[in-house]
């Protein structure tokens, strides 16, 4: 199987995720998981659209779709050289557990992710706060950076 090949294949994956999330939006009633699945949703598109683009060469003559913007911007993130270092160790005492808050590093960037939904009880399917998560985090959000600056970056790991 061939790259152009791959990249359809993937497009078929992610149409089938999107109908499917378009099919749950409407079955479900509550905010907070109607808010989760428009972010998948919208996540999905931005993923499409990234295949779309591999495929351009292949496709000279499509044109490829224009870049979504986001709904709503997040505020700006502090510069990183304002932000205070934090050492592994430090970090692995943030796990949201006992009264404390939840952090994860994420490309030497250590985020909040006390109040963020899908880390319920300091863990995000499965993986548990607390931990440097860059490898995680590229594996299943890849191109998906601007997840990061929906968190509140607190540090730089060390």
């Amino acid at each position: 199987m061939n790259q152009t090949d791959q990249v359809r294949n993937r497009i078929v994956v992610a149409l089938g995720h999107i109908q499917y999330l378009i099919r749950l939006l409407y079955a479900v009633g509550n905010g907070q998981a109607r808010y989760l699945l428009l972010n998948d949703l919208w996540n999905q598109v931005a993923y499409l659209q990234s295949l779309f683009g591999l495929l351009e060469p292949a496709l000279p003559t499509a044109s490829p779709p224009t870049a979504l913007p986001m709904p709503s911007s997040p505020p700006s993130a502090p510069a990183q050289g304002e932000l205070p270092t934090i050492t592994r160790q430090e970090l692995a005492t943030y796990t949201g557990r006992n009264g404390r808050p939840a952090y994860v590093a994420v490309n030497g960037t250590v985020y909040d992710v006390t109040n963020a939904a899908t880390w319920s009880l300091g863990t995000h399917f499965g993986l548990p706060a607390g931990r440097d998560l860059s490898a995680e985090f590229a594996s299943c959000h890849a191109g998906q950076q601007w997840i990061l600056s929906t968190l509140e970056p607190v540090g730089r790991l060390t």
